[in-house]
């Protein structure tokens, strides 16, 4: 079994092994919050759910296996076609999108009925692109201008396309676009023009809310952030998912009440989703939270050692935009939960139910575990190549 998993698993032990205790923990609280949820649609089959998501979870480490095998190359030679794809399937999204949660962000596969989420793809494909446009425009010694214009058009494009519909998606693409390309050394000035510009647009239409027609949404995004700036003048309808969660993180003390004895289960709305951070923090208490929370934290620290580690700047950029998103994602998603920032309806990446999410972020880990990989093989061939110097001189 260990000679079978080093031949065809490689990349990052340690991140390997948060992708294991993450989905451990997905399966365990998944199957815990949706009891509900499985007698109303599955007849009362509670473990629907869980199997479901079992099968997304293995699905999404066999293709994790596969991509980590590939080299980067082949990624970035596809980005742009992946791009076009994506753009193609958002502007299908926002004609015909299947309406779920209030919101049109699926599209459903014709003749096999399952939908997906074609802003998952966008987010994945305009990272690649972001990565392998500020490597070609890498210089010693100078800004990297020439890579503002083609990475912005992409980017607005791509959030322009997901604001409608889902607000915070859109804002995490341009804030990690934006992060790397300060890392990327674009100028300061166009970073901060457009980020200025940005906070501006976004500020005008929730003061706008209830006269923007376009924007069916705004209206829901200016009460939370009214809501999250206000609590105290909050009606109870409008701050009840936040309110829920905290009961639930504050009643949870250190260990938690165990497994499957969540009480606030019953009265979040999508506990399996938005707010299973609250679940894993009412059963498994301060220590399963704070678990949780270490294995992104660790996860971020590890994506620092292997953008160190990579030699060329496109696998380095590559990691550091993947890394990026999934860390941001996370912590957006935890801090909903605790009440640092206002409701998004972002998942946790690998632990909240969803097809889709689970995938797309299996594949954003096995690109991530693919450069790792490179890298190794890489070092593994330089050190080969010195032990055959240090024998030849010692020879001669």
């Amino acid at each position: 079994m260990s000679t079978l998993l080093r031949k065809y698993v490689g990349g990052d032990k340690v991140i390997w092994l948060i992708i294991v205790l993450l989905s451990v923990a997905s399966l365990l609280s998944v199957y815990s919050a949706t009891g509900f949820l499985a007698y109303k649609h599955q007849g009362g089959n509670t473990s629907y759910y869980m199997f479901k998501q079992l099968f997304s979870l293995s699905f999404g480490i066999l293709i994790m296996i596969v991509v980590h095998r590939i080299h980067y190359k082949w990624i970035a030679r596809f980005s742009l076609m992946a791009l076009y794809g994506a753009i193609v399937l958002l502007l299908i999204t926002l004609v015909s999108g299947v309406n779920l949660n209030m919101a049109s962000r699926w599209l459903t596969i014709p003749g096999i009925g399952i939908t997906f989420q074609p802003s998952e793809l966008a987010k994945l494909a305009l990272i690649v692109y972001v990565a392998k446009v500020l490597a070609q425009h890498q210089k010693e010694d100078e800004p990297a201008r020439g890579a503002f214009k083609p990475v912005m058009i992409y980017v607005g494009m791509v959030a322009g396309l997901i604001f409608r519909e889902n607000l915070s998606t859109a804002a995490l693409v341009v804030i990690v676009s934006m992060a790397m390309m300060f890392v990327g050394r674009v100028p300061l000035k166009y970073l901060f023009g457009t980020g200025a510009a940005a906070i501006a647009l976004v500020a005008l239409l929730l003061l706008l809310a209830s006269q923007v027609s376009f924007l069916p949404r705004a209206q829901t995004w200016a009460a939370r952030v009214e809501q999250y700036f206000h609590p105290e003048e909050a009606d109870d309808a409008s701050s009840y998912q936040v309110d829920q969660s905290k009961i639930a993180i504050a009643s949870s003390g250190f260990f938690g009440k165990g497994p499957g004895n969540s009480v606030q289960r019953n009265f979040i709305p999508h506990p399996y989703s938005d707010f299973i951070y609250a679940i894993i923090a009412e059963e498994y208490g301060l220590a399963g939270a704070s678990l949780i929370l270490f294995c992104y934290l660790m996860l971020f620290y590890r994506v620092g050692v292997i953008v160190y580690a990579s030699k060329r700047t496109f696998p380095a950029f590559l990691v550091l935009g993947l890394g990026l998103m999934l860390v941001s994602q996370a912590f957006i998603n935890m801090g909903v939960a605790v009440g640092i920032f206002p409701v998004t309806g972002q998942p946790l990446p690998l632990v909240s139910l969803g097809t889709t999410s689970v995938l797309f972020t299996c594949l954003a880990f096995g690109i991530i575990l693919g450069v790792s990989r490179q890298n190794m093989l890489q070092a593994a061939q330089e050190r080969a190549v010195q032990g055959v110097k240090t024998e030849e001189q010692e020879g001669s």
